[in-house]
């Protein structure tokens, strides 16, 4: 059966106590454009995304979510709108600072929403292979679910400025994306004790659609030097499928 609602609280009231219990810490830490509201709502990026437990509640719960996405921290937040005739090239400058270049003398026509969002995380134990470095799998793992925060500040961003409704009453949006294609490159190892920056760029998009893409930079800040990169497909699950 399932829990009744005096034992449960749903998603939207989890979030809502979540950026509640947040509201003492400080959200310096996470630079960009975004408003206060949306960055509060990302200082705990594992309750973006809260699983019901057998007991009835919300809670971080998943594949290594306690154990590694938990210790991610989100350091920059930022919206950008590119434009009609100019060639957008998103690129990692000083491991992660990522820039839209453009010729001003074009025309600014407005033809796409794109997100940035950037997570730090230093590299564990529980994290490595037996050759003491970043596993595969895990480094898969971090882009998938970076990425997947990169799509969530999307959506929150483009209902917000498509209902004139403020973020908070959004937030979390109803997701329901799911992976199409995950495609990793691996250009170096990261060492136990690293500390890795994420670099998570949307794709631009006029309005949200039933998919998106999203690339990802892994940086490691201590070797200076790149990681492994991805870029993940998602799109909308069909209401008729069947697992």
């Amino acid at each position: 059966m399932p829990p009744s609602s005096s034992s449960s609280s749903s998603p939207s009231q989890a979030s809502h106590q979540h950026i509640a219990s947040t509201n003492l810490r400080s959200i310096d830490r996470i630079s960009g454009n975004c408003s206060p509201t949306i960055k509060q709502a990302f200082l705990n990026p594992g309750m973006i995304f809260p699983t019901l437990d057998h007991d009835g509640k919300y809670r971080v719960l998943g594949f290594a979510m306690e154990s590694i996405f938990q210790r991610a921290v989100v350091t920059h937040i930022g919206s950008s709108n590119t434009r009609e005739g100019r060639s957008s090239k998103f690129q990692s400058d000083k491991l992660g600072e990522v820039e839209n270049s453009a010729d001003s003398s074009e025309k600014p026509i407005e033809t796409g929403q794109s997100i940035t969002i950037i997570c730090e995380i230093d590299v564990l134990p529980d994290m490595a292979n037996n050759h003491h470095t970043l596993h595969g799998g895990c480094a898969a793992f971090l882009i998938d679910m970076c990425s997947s925060l990169s799509v969530v500040a999307l959506t929150l961003i483009m209902k917000v400025k498509s209902s004139g409704l403020t973020d908070v009453d959004n937030f979390p949006p109803k997701l329901d994306l799911i992976s199409q294609s995950l495609n990793v490159v691996y250009h170096s190892p990261s060492q136990i004790g690293d500390k890795l920056r994420i670099v998570c760029t949307t794709m631009p998009m006029r309005e949200l659609t039933s998919n998106v893409c999203v690339q990802t930079e892994i940086w490691s800040i201590v070797r200076h030097r790149l990681v492994a990169s991805g870029v993940q497909n998602m799109m909308k699950m069909s209401p008729n499928a069947r697992l």
